[in-house]
């Protein structure tokens, strides 16, 4: 707190420790000069007289609230009957707030359930190559045209390819510089 405002709050009686304003006094030279001021000026104030207001604008003041309070008790004229105010800026908050709602929730409906990018969707005549090359020379000259089955787009089979993709990227035998060891019991 400021010590002015501590010093003026001891003047006036209010709830102030006593004992810690008599001791910072005490110490601060300044402090006290100021409080010396504070206290001259309290008594002064207290000392001039208190002055009445005429009595003319007491009975003025009086007149015009009592004119007033009769104007609010003199009937209202009805032109239409009362009625709630308007909420107009509520309902359209609420129906954005709905609206807003309502395309968050498809637009992540559609996000999570759009399926499978159109890159992912059919392998390419060069991987299905690949992928005969890796099974052997032989299952390679038996594989024709008619031998490649038509793909199937279903999610449960396109996420079972991109899978095997994956384990196929990451298994193979060079990634770590050798063959593979096998492992047997000592």
């Amino acid at each position: 707190m400021d010590d002015r405002l501590r010093l003026l709050r001891y003047l006036y009686g209010e709830d102030v420790d006593e004992a810690s304003i008599a001791q910072r006094l005490s110490e601060d030279e300044e402090l006290f000069r100021e409080y010396q001021r504070l206290r001259e000026a309290k008594a002064q104030l207290d000392q001039r007289p208190v002055q009445q207001p005429d009595a003319a604008v007491v009975d003025q003041v009086v007149d015009t609230a009592r004119t007033a309070a009769q104007e609010s008790e003199a009937p209202v004229s009805e032109d239409r009957p009362p009625r709630s105010p308007s909420r107009t800026w509520t309902d359209r908050l609420q129906t954005a707030s709905a609206t807003l709602a309502v395309v968050l929730l498809v637009g992540l409906g559609w996000w999570q359930g759009r399926g499978v990018p159109e890159a992912a969707e059919a392998p390419s005549a060069s991987a299905l190559g690949e992928t005969a090359q890796r099974a052997g020379p032989a299952a390679a000259q038996n594989l024709g045209a008619d031998a490649v089955p038509a793909w199937d787009d279903s999610d449960e089979l396109v996420r079972i390819h991109r899978q095997l993709e994956r384990l196929r990227a990451h298994s193979t035998p060079d990634r770590w510089g050798s063959t593979l060891q096998p492992v047997g019991r000592r």
